[in-house]
């Protein structure tokens, strides 16, 4: 028995990825407003070195 034994499973499946993508293009667009404010090369990774 696989994924595709009921609709419902595959309904769910389909949610969660759409979720799934939802949650990576929000990630992505919190990263490009973070570099975006800032211009150091440091402070875009997330990083500030000690010199």
């Amino acid at each position: 028995m696989g994924l595709l034994h009921c609709p419902l499973c595959i309904g769910l499946a389909v949610l969660s990825a759409v979720r799934f993508m939802a949650h990576v293009v929000l990630a992505l667009q919190l990263e490009m407003q973070r570099t975006q404010r800032t211009s150091h090369p440091a402070d875009l990774l997330g990083t500030v070195f000690g010199l």
